[in-house]
């Protein structure tokens, strides 16, 4: 069996761990490495005599190259651990402004596998599996901060001394440790084990954060490392959407070790594929971003930073529909339209589309960074059906994906600029529209488009549709779903809603956006209402079938209303994620008194998820740690009776378009 490179952790000597025959082994190398630093000839020549007198007197005069082209430089050699003193005393010396400094702030680990070009958990093929790596899967529930039951690969069991030594077994016997640390968990646990006189391995804890994602606030639970095993927080980002095959995908992508991998955003992990090829490549990286965006007058800046394109479809069910999907859409744009910060210049014709173009005909840096990225991507949609781990991988890839894009337009992104930013969606506008155009001209309607995303209706050849879009746009575009009916629901206030569908595709499966089912805050009972609805409508083919569940529907609305009474405590659950500290509410809603509810000993961070059942929202009254006090009925029976609103339109819209006189639906039901 091949030795796997699966981990590599230190910072002077770098430890590279393999895994073969079920086994780990380690190997321990010097990690010498250096800085660049350029600046005018009288500066370097300073910064030279300034080194002869200092401890870096390892330096050499060379050329280096960014990403824009070569100069002339001083390249210092030094031990990662001590190059953030370097770099504060180069920063005094040139008073912050005279020098710039190149390849100073990269994650150790990433630089030396980047370096000596090795890769974790390397595949031969992209079909090939991952290496068959035992793991460990730990969770478990508390109340009022003490463990009351645990979870060991699915095994329930309540806290003993037994349980702690079958515990240890597992662990033990992994390489992967995968957890649970919500309110400290995990920790508290290790910390009754240890309480209880059981070994466990040396263990470090790192505090959770709050960060911001696309203007949602998300928060990193603390971190538990344990001597000799990869720790994996199972609601970290990566892990939680991609499972472990995805999470190795990223990591063999970003070559940053995989526990880095469980805890940084897809953006970071975007981020240091660029670095990664920047090193492999030989070209530097700078400390500080230095290419800021460009003046405009405020007529160009509104054209040009309009987004994606975005239609308001007509409230209603439509039959005989296509939605077809350009494949990774904006990352496709800046490797097929060599769209990076070097390339990009102003467009000297007026009025036309794009504001900028391409201008040389050698790659861009973004352009050849990304491009293994979205072909590796590509290949995992086209198979993710056959596999689950190709599924796995297929969504992680598409996350890097998506934020290689917002990367562009990020204010500290090492290779971004926003004109880059702009440039993409302004192609994607003119993609899109030359889509619709073509469609158009081939005898479809156009019904609904989001950005990338058409649902068109007709007859014709929807191969020969996407062949002359892909061969006008430059960009894949497949068939994402063929539906046998859509229903496009209304806003409140009864337009179209942008992104709020019910489809049911000719496979039998439903797409769903925007209803409550996808809403992670949505109590179970909405939950399987919806589920159930759904499979009522599964086999209507027209809208005639769907007119005629009108009973159907009414009765299980009303037989939901009923279970409010006799449901399971999950039921109710309802997550919340707040926005911000607790004194940072102005306004008392709900968010605000769930966190009043733990009391003052226990403070809720931005972002950190916990869940309530509402037992009288008027008195302010919820259940935070399964005590099952009961439940408000009629908080409950409203949240149903809005659950209930897309499928009663649909019925509704149904009925009248086949001309069938109007009943209501009996929206109350007086049971309490």
């Amino acid at each position: 069996m091949n030795d796997y490179l699966i981990n590599a952790t230190g910072l002077d000597i770098i430890e590279l761990w393999y895994y073969a025959g079920d086994k780990i082994s380690k190997e321990r190398k010097r990690n010498d490495t250096w800085i660049f630093i350029s600046g005018s000839e009288y500066d370097m020549d300073f910064l030279e005599n300034q080194l002869e007198n200092s401890d870096y007197k390892n330096y050499q005069r060379e050329e280096g190259k960014d990403i824009y082209g070569t100069f002339q430089g001083v390249k210092i050699h030094t031990k990662p651990s001590k190059i953030k003193d370097l770099v504060y005393a180069i920063d005094c010396m040139g008073v912050g402004r005279k020098f710039s400094i190149y390849n100073a702030d990269i994650n150790p680990q990433l630089r030396y596998t980047s370096e000596n070009n090795l890769t974790f958990f390397p595949l031969e093929r992209l079909d090939d599996h991952d290496p068959d790596i035992p793991f460990t899967r730990i969770s478990g529930r508390m109340r009022n901060n003490e463990v009351t039951t645990m979870e060991i690969n699915g095994r329930e069991m309540k806290p003993s001394r037994e349980s702690y030594e079958d515990l240890i077994d597992e662990i033990n016997g992994s390489v992967f440790v995968i957890y649970n640390n919500n309110h400290d968990f995990f920790r508290r646990l290790i910390s009754a084990m240890k309480d209880a006189g059981i070994e466990v391995p040396a263990s470090h804890f790192s505090n959770g954060g709050t960060y911001t994602s696309y203007g949602q606030v998300h928060h990193n639970n603390g971190r538990v490392s344990l001597k000799g095993k990869i720790c994996i927080e199972e609601n970290s980002f990566v892990y939680s959407e991609a499972g472990i095959s995805g999470l190795m995908e990223v990591s063999r992508m970003s070559s940053l070790p995989p526990s880095m991998v469980s805890y940084v955003t897809p953006g970071t992990a975007v981020s240091s594929l660029e670095i990664s090829y920047a090193i492999k490549n030989n070209v530097l990286v700078p400390l500080y971003k230095s290419d800021y965006e460009a003046e405009k007058n405020i007529s160009d800046l509104s054209r040009m930073d309009m987004g994606g394109t975005v239609l308001q479809p007509t409230p209603g069910i439509y039959t005989d529909v296509t939605e077809i999907d350009f494949s990774s859409m904006y990352p496709s744009i800046i490797v097929n339209y060599n769209l990076s910060p070097e390339t990009i210049s102003r467009n000297s014709i007026t009025g036309e589309e794009a504001d900028y173009y391409a201008v040389k005909e050698e790659r861009g840096f973004l352009s050849l960074a990304l491009e293994g990225l979205l072909r590796t991507r590509l290949h995992y949609k086209s198979v993710k059906g056959s596999d689950s781990v190709y599924g796995q991988r297929d969504t992680a890839l598409k996350w890097m994906l998506l934020t290689s894009f917002g990367y562009t337009g990020y204010k500290n992104a090492k290779f971004g600029k926003i004109e880059v930013h702009e440039s993409i969606t302004s192609t994607g506008r003119k993609c899109l529209s030359d889509a619709m155009k073509i469609a158009e001209s081939m005898g479809f309607s156009v019904i609904h488009g989001i950005v990338d995303s058409l649902w068109i209706s007709g007859k014709g050849s929807i191969d020969r549709l996407l062949s002359a879009i892909k061969e006008r746009t430059r960009i894949d575009i497949v068939a994402d779903g063929q539906y046998e009916w859509i229903a496009f629901l209304p806003s409140r206030s009864e337009i179209g809603a942008v992104n709020r569908y019910i489809g049911l595709r000719k496979d039998g499966s439903f797409k769903v956006r925007g209803i409550e089912i996808r809403q992670k805050n949505s109590p179970g009972i909405v939950r399987k209402f919806q589920m159930d609805a759904l499979a009522t409508l599964q086999n209507c083919r027209n809208v005639s079938d769907i007119s005629s569940r009108y009973d159907t529907i009414k009765n299980l609305e009303r037989s939901y209303i009923e279970k409010i009474r006799q449901s399971d405590s999950d039921d109710f659950r309802i997550r919340v994620s707040p926005s911000k500290w607790k004194d940072q509410y102005r306004v008392r809603n709900m968010t605000k008194r769930a966190m009043e509810s733990f009391g003052s000993e226990v403070e809720i961070m931005p972002g950190q998820e916990f869940y309530i059942s509402v037992i009288d929202n008027r008195r302010n009254l919820f259940d935070v740690d399964d005590s099952n006090h009961g439940i408000d009925r009629e908080f409950y029976r409203k949240i149903l009776e809005r659950s209930f609103e897309s499928f009663d339109f649909i019925i509704s819209w149904a009925r009248k378009s086949i001309g069938v006189s109007e009943k209501p639906f009996n929206k109350t039901l007086d049971l309490f």
